[in-house]
């Protein structure tokens, strides 16, 4: 028994003094590797955020309880749009400043375009001027807005665009461009309203502002479908439609006119809610049937058809993507990595014709956009610049 302990302790102080060598080895070859391992601290991110897929990010609009975007340094964060004067104007800023308010180390700036281009332009290099180390920002006026946004970029700042393209190219000019697949929803609007129509059919389009980069984008998939279905006539043209403005007292005037000008007009696609609300208005006022609509999700417009039961279909008005690029402008600036998506192809919201009940809350604003799970309380808190 003696001989075998005594063994066993001579097994165990060779063991320990190999492992006091190997040890020993490690930290005097490793200054070297320990300073390799600095530095790659130094240029990696701090942490990672944790990793959603589109498919959850639609299916939970863009909801989650992580904060590890959010970082530990001081920093202040622009939150711009350039129009910012409407109802899905207040439910992106909302959706924006609720999450940035998830940090208790991010103070926020908030401009509002007010649909002038000169106005957005300024604001950018305003929120640079304050001290904004990250931005995000709806450039309504596309690419005429991207020069302000590379100087913001060259000045150190963390941009991401959001909502209407700027064009330039993500990971030099910004940090990346969080939207939706813009031509793919105008040719999903287009082939539900084939459908809708038997294939047969004079329709309307509204696209906002004249010339805008979404506007431009749907109408080319929706010209697109169509010309593969010669019983589909698009009366508003193929290259530029009436201008509303996203403004539904424009949008009314805007339908009363057409319907004045048309006898026969048997749908609408609209890439604002709310303006096809307008132009349901509109077909009532002037005693007119009303046809079949796809657009953007606004409560006002389904609590209408659901009761009417006429065909309706809707894409989230997806405002809720402003939760999506306030997280990443705040994880860039503070060093954290954000592998969330930056596009998303999404399908209908609500579609009477497929199975998708239309959804009508009687207690909201008719401008209540509720895909967005953004709720009333935070749309007053939130929804306005202060």
């Amino acid at each position: 028994m003696r001989t075998k302990s005594a063994v066993r302790v001579a097994l165990s102080v060779i063991a320990l003094l190999t492992a006091a060598i190997v040890v020993s080895a490690c930290g005097s070859s490793g200054s070297s590797g320990s300073s390799s391992s600095s530095n790659a601290a130094a240029t990696a991110p701090a942490s990672k955020a944790p990793t959603l897929t589109a498919d959850q990010e639609i299916a939970a609009s863009g909801v989650t309880s992580d904060k590890s975007f959010c970082g530990t340094k001081p920093l202040t964060l622009g939150i711009g749009d350039g129009f910012g004067v409407n109802a899905w104007s207040q439910e992106s800023y909302a959706a924006a400043r609720s999450e940035a308010a998830k940090c208790p180390n991010v103070k926020q700036i908030v401009t509002v375009g007010g649909g002038d281009l000169q106005k957005s332009i300024s604001d950018v290099n305003s929120m640079v001027a304050q001290g904004a180390k990250a931005i995000v920002l709806i450039p309504d006026f596309g690419q005429a807005q991207l020069a302000s946004i590379k100087q913001a970029t060259a000045a150190g700042v963390k941009v991401v665009p959001w909502g209407a393209d700027p064009s330039g190219s993500p990971g030099s000019d910004f940090v990346s461009y969080v939207d939706w697949d813009v031509p793919a929803s105008g040719k999903l609007w287009a082939e539900w309203m084939v459908k809708a129509l038997h294939g047969k059919g004079n329709v309307i389009y509204t696209g906002g502002p004249a010339g805008n980069p979404v506007g431009q984008q749907q109408l080319q998939g929706i010209t697109e479908v169509f010309a593969k279905n010669p019983g589909m006539k698009l009366l508003t043209g193929t290259k530029s439609w009436p201008v509303t403005n996203w403004d539904p007292a424009t949008a009314q005037k805007v339908t009363s006119a057409l319907l004045a000008k048309y006898p026969k007009i048997d749908g609408i696609i609209s890439n604002y809610g709310t303006d096809a609300l307008a132009s349901v208005r509109a077909f009532q006022a002037a005693n007119r049937k009303l046809v079949p609509i796809t657009t953007l999700d606004a409560n006002g417009l389904s609590c209408i058809y659901k009761d009417q039961n006429i065909p309706l279909s809707t894409i989230s008005s997806r405002n809720w993507l402003g939760r999506v690029a306030a997280r990443k402008a705040i994880a860039a600036a503070e060093g954290i990595q954000n592998t969330e998506p930056d596009k998303f192809n999404l399908p209908f919201f609500e579609d009477s014709l497929g199975g998708k009940p239309l959804v009508c809350d009687k207690s909201a604003a008719p401008d209540f956009y509720p895909s967005n799970k953004i709720t009333v309380a935070d749309i007053e808190k939130y929804g306005k610049p202060s």
